[in-house]
């Protein structure tokens, strides 16, 4: 396995949400709190950004050269050749002025778009967990969340995992993909305190789960039972997300954030908020679209 490497420069807020796009081969990520979408051809180095009206917590791959993205606002495409942004639904039906922004989001493989709200500012249990189906429909499948994180599912599609920062713990839950059922919500693993707490996650093609540790400077790997496999380490404290990408989906790129570190902060650690990748020795899965 090969050494950490800077895929990407630059002091993101709150990056998030790294997406690989298997027809562009390229890596999309958002910075939530400097509200953009962020692109990057590994081969070439070439980087584009879309600035988006208001904080932009998850995206997924949506077709037609659109993305699907989580805002504070509601679910929306953002169409990458204008830049536009076309409102799918606002389940928190109180548009621009929501109190709770979207934060963690992923499309399952049946082509719905799941994704978590938060209170912000304020982290009060008022987040919900929202499946958005095919027709912009939403569905809330679990509320009184404070931070949503951790969105993936076993290569079956048979488990979906999820969590409430605030817990420490992720959760597993018998998933129905034809319905986008859940039930039989249990204790996958559980993160001690000084090992940061659950963040974004993704699952790779042998089922084990890699959750990034905000706080923890990590990204650790759990077996199906909830194990701890290993962890590889990052040079920056705040570590947020993690998805595999490259042409054999064999590279492992984490997101990472500078949130409230000041100008002395940031001098002791310079890359934080950079993207970052790894070669994690196992390959991952690729990402379904929206509406697909």
């Amino acid at each position: 396995m090969g050494e950490i490497e800077v895929a990407a420069g630059g002091n993101a807020v709150l990056g998030e949400s790294p997406l690989w796009s298997p027809g562009e081969a390229a890596l999309y990520w958002v910075d939530i709190n400097n509200p953009t979408v962020h692109r990057l051809d590994p081969a070439t180095g070439e980087r584009k950004r879309w600035r988006i009206e208001t904080e932009t917590g998850s995206i997924g791959l949506a077709g037609e050269g659109r993305l699907v993205a989580g805002l504070r606002t509601g679910a929306h495409y953002l169409d990458l050749g204008s830049g536009k942004i076309e409102r799918i639904c606002d389940p928190e039906r109180e548009g621009r002025f929501n109190r709770n922004r979207m934060n963690d989001g992923k499309v399952d493989r049946a082509g719905r778009f799941w994704v978590g709200t938060m209170n912000d500012p304020g982290h009060a249990p008022e987040g919900t967990l929202w499946r958005i189906d095919k027709d912009g429909a939403a569905e809330p499948t679990m509320r009184g969340i404070r931070i949503p994180n951790a969105l993936c599912w076993s290569p079956d599609s048979s488990v979906m995992y999820f969590t409430d920062s605030y817990s420490n713990e992720i959760w597993a839950f018998d998933f129905d993909l034809a319905t986008g059922a859940m039930e039989n919500r249990r204790i996958f693993t559980r993160l001690a305190e000084e090992d940061g707490v659950p963040d974004g996650a993704t699952v790779d093609a042998e089922g084990f789960v890699w959750c990034a540790r905000m706080f923890g400077g990590a990204v650790s790997r759990f077996d199906p039972e909830g194990r701890l496999e290993r962890s590889i380490a990052l040079p920056v404290p705040q570590v947020t997300s993690c998805a595999f990408g490259g042409a054999d989906l064999d590279t492992l790129y984490i997101t990472t954030a500078s949130l409230r570190m000041d100008r002395a902060a940031l001098a002791e650690q310079p890359l934080a908020g950079a993207l970052f990748a790894a070669d994690p020795g196992v390959r991952g899965l690729a990402e379904p679209e929206f509406g697909a």
